[in-house]
């Protein structure tokens, strides 16, 4: 469009130097002169005015030229109160809110598949980026704390007297008795031979043989016999006596406060054992990996499962009106709220940005962006211009007569 509005000057400049050298011979090119004439200047003014909008005509600092990147400044601070004043106002910002739902366009957006995928990898990333950009101390710390109070909580005097007292009753109690029988019956089976070697050893040496042989016959078998009828008979004494004594255990267990004291130290040794605070370490630091690499991979079993809320979240906010109500008042208050406490830096943001860019590089932008625009301005000055040219050459032929 340049060298079209150039083009039109130029044809004007050569309309008006033809006309001119050829009125005496033609004096009815008069018309025709005036209307090349002014087209020209009009043509000239609009060059003038929309080059000086972005530099200095000819290369001549002329005042009030290349308004762009000299006040390149003050315009993006007019342009930032412009918007702060005109449009980041509560009452615009209301007045555009209460045509939309914001919780139904959300979650439209977000029940599309490919979007709640994006929304989830950019989610994974920012975990997982907070995750590794955390104090790993702290965290380290945390998760020991958490697993020491975890099990400095855990009652073991009562669990241990619970377990006891299930030992000692009902049915619990005659299958411990018979495992104890059986154990004990097994163990003098393997262990016959020590017991002959062991009496032989104690007996003085001028007692015969034959008489520690009678005294390890007697012992085995009453051992036995006593074994197979405790495990024979369920009403046997020496059943109720061990449920008797389990019971005895069961409460001494539970009040013993030695047993307690001894229970909190043993605690504080365990955490305190270097292993431990190493093994602590360790675990963090793998559990660690383990959570970001799941959140940084697309197709983990963590990610699909934020993907998955995140589309739950979407159906019922299109699906559930009253959640639906809720979250839009909420946006809205939320936008309204950042509107009416931060409009001032928000449109700041403008003049910054503006200010930042550089001032050549500045002008060369919004010439490129309305340069179509700029350009039709001229040729309609240089046309405008030659209508006003006849106009005013026909009311000075006219007003004469």
């Amino acid at each position: 469009m340049r060298w079209i509005a150039t083009g039109l000057l130029l044809a004007m400049a050569a309309l008006f130097m033809a006309t001119r050298l050829l009125l005496p011979r033609f004096p009815w090119l008069a018309l025709v002169n005036a209307f090349a004439e002014a087209g020209m200047i009009g043509g000239l003014a609009d060059w003038f005015a929309v080059t000086a909008l972005f530099r200095h005509p000819l290369g001549l600092s002329i005042p009030h030229t290349a308004i762009v990147p000299s006040r390149k400044n003050e315009i993006g601070r007019a342009l930032a109160g412009f918007i702060r004043e005109h449009f980041l106002v509560r009452e615009a910002v209301e007045r555009r809110l209460n045509q939309v739902n914001l919780a139904e366009r959300v979650g439209e957006w977000l029940g599309r598949p490919d979007n709640a995928r994006r929304v989830s990898g950019d989610v994974g990333l920012a975990l997982s980026w907070l995750i590794r950009a955390a104090d790993n101390a702290q965290l380290r710390g945390m998760l020991e704390s958490t697993v020491r109070a975890s099990i400095s909580g855990l009652p073991v005097r009562a669990g241990l007297s619970v377990v006891v007292e299930v030992l000692s009753s009902g049915q619990h109690a005659e299958a411990f008795v018979d495992h104890l029988v059986a154990i004990g019956q097994q163990q003098l089976l393997d262990n016959k031979e020590n017991i002959r070697t062991r009496i032989r050893e104690r007996s003085p040496w001028w007692l015969p043989r034959f008489v520690d042989e009678a005294i390890y016959d007697q012992l085995v078998a009453e051992l036995e016999r006593i074994l197979s009828d405790i495990s024979a008979n369920p009403q046997h004494p020496a059943r109720a006596e061990f449920t008797r004594r389990l019971h005895e255990l069961a409460d001494t267990l539970a009040d013993d406060t030695r047993l307690a004291d001894k229970t909190r130290r043993l605690k504080e040794e365990f955490f305190e054992h270097p292993a431990v605070k190493s093994y602590f370490s360790d675990l963090w630091s793998r559990l660690r990996d383990q959570i970001c690499n799941a959140l940084e991979q697309s197709e983990s079993p963590l990610r699909k499962g934020i993907d998955k809320e995140l589309r739950a979240i979407a159906a019922r906010m299109q699906t559930d009106a009253m959640v639906s109500n809720s979250l839009d008042r909420w946006l809205k208050d939320l936008i309204i709220y950042l509107v009416d406490n931060y409009r001032r830096p928000l449109s700041d943001t403008v003049s910054e940005t503006i200010e930042q860019w550089d001032p050549s590089a500045t002008s060369q932008r919004i010439e490129l962006y309305i340069g179509s625009d700029l350009q039709f301005i001229r040729i309609s000055g240089t046309l405008v211009g030659g209508a006003a040219g006849v106009l005013i050459y026909l009311l000075a032929e006219l007003l004469p007569l």
